[in-house]
């Protein structure tokens, strides 16, 4: 009963402690809900996705060694948003980058 105890503070301790998403990632799946229409469950499938490759560039800019690597992750980290998304969002998607491109 006791382990059980602690166990579960040790639970309700480390919510307290969960990052909570950076504005720039707020921004990023609202930017990206305006120009593709994400649905909410898209939005909530980004967030943390989004959270996990700020971690990365902040990593290679505190550590430019770890560029290489960080680099691969950030990549796979995209294909998993190109996952999420639907074919008529991806082609959305690749007319704004074109556009953007051209400016």
């Amino acid at each position: 009963m006791k382990k059980l105890f602690i166990v579960a503070l040790l639970a309700l301790g480390l919510n307290g402690f969960a990052q909570e998403a950076s504005a720039s990632s707020i921004k990023k799946v609202e930017k990206m809900t305006a120009e593709l229409s994400l649905t909410a469950e898209q939005q909530k499938l980004m967030l943390p996705l989004f959270e996990e490759q700020k971690v990365l560039y902040d990593d290679i800019k505190a550590n430019p060694d770890n560029k290489e690597a960080d680099k691969v992750k950030i990549k796979e980290i995209t294909k998993k948003m190109n996952a999420i998304l639907t074919a008529e969002q991806k082609e959305t998607q690749k007319a704004l980058k074109a556009a953007a491109k051209k400016e």
